[in-house]
């Protein structure tokens, strides 16, 4: 394993890289205590670790938690995959090898949308892996995703400054807001300029599209499913635009004692205003595998 540190200023943490057992160069950074146990954060399509609001980690590590975020491949400052042809098990092992190389053989882990796909099949392929299992606003297979307004964030051009990348950013990021609970556009102006500072690639649009292939490829998780037996907990909002939230209803009936939430008028975000009680699902399932 080698490590190569990277400073961020504007977001007042320390990144490192890492190259896992399987040679895979993976970006992360660390918050709170490392004697608390480890929760591993999993990001959605195309999303940098930034993507998980720094002060909802830090509420996640006061709250007990030595908290890991990491750029998925092919996105941020980890390896990037040009020719793609990877799937969500490559991505699930990725996850688990850089556990491994932080001197973790099981964490608590957490996954939203792709990253909620990455999660499963990290309970699937590597079941000693998972002390709890947290799924937000992600689905056990493709028939609920709701192609019309992912297709809308497809085959854009790319874009070819800092500024255009930001307004991609709020473009795509549009649909997953809702009516109760709007997007702090100032948070997300600042994170669509920190990605475009972090990627080299400066390419979001092409390197989300092989995301996306690894999505739309891989086989209904289902049937492997209902051999999970870590505690899991399930929340989705009812007003998705991206994922149907009856994705997650199918998950809490395939998953043996699983928990489910429903948030009244959440998108496909994480508001603010919800952290406690989010945080609080975390906590509770947590308990069951501390």
């Amino acid at each position: 394993m080698t490590t190569t540190p990277h400073t961020t200023t504007a977001t007042r943490h320390s990144e490192t890289t890492v190259v896992t057992a399987g040679g895979v160069r993976m970006c992360y950074d660390t918050i709170g205590d490392p004697a608390n146990p480890p929760l591993l954060l999993i990001q959605g399509l195309g999303a940098h670790l930034l993507g998980w609001h720094h002060e909802f980690c830090a509420q996640l590590a006061d709250a007990g938690f030595h908290v890991i975020r990491h750029d998925n491949r092919d996105i941020g400052r980890s390896q990037h995959y040009p020719d793609g042809g990877y799937t969500l098990a490559d991505m699930a092992r990725d996850s688990v090898e850089l556990l491994a190389a932080l001197g973790h053989d099981s964490a608590h882990i957490v996954g939203q949308s792709m990253g909620g796909m990455i999660a499963q099949q990290v309970a699937i392929d590597h079941p000693a892996a998972v002390r709890t299992l947290t799924l937000i606003y992600t689905t056990a297979h493709n028939g609920h995703i709701l192609t019309d307004e992912v297709d809308k964030r497809r085959h854009l051009p790319a874009v070819h400054n800092r500024a255009e990348a930001i307004e991609r950013f709020l473009q795509n990021e549009a649909p997953c807001a809702t009516d109760r609970y709007p997007h702090d556009e100032a948070w997300l102006r600042e994170l669509g300029g920190l990605m475009y500072d972090r990627d080299n690639d400066h390419d979001p649009t092409a390197a989300a599209e092989r995301q996306l292939a690894a999505i739309y490829t891989a086989p209904d998780r289902g049937p492997a499913l209902t051999a999970i037996t870590s505690p899991t907990t399930i929340m989705h909002g009812d007003a998705d635009k991206l994922i149907d939230p009856a994705a997650s209803r199918e998950l809490h009936t395939i998953i043996a004692g699983s928990t489910l939430t429903i948030y009244p008028g959440m998108g496909h975000s994480l508001p603010r205003s919800l952290w406690p009680d989010i945080i609080a699902e975390i906590r509770h399932v947590s308990a069951h595998n501390r």
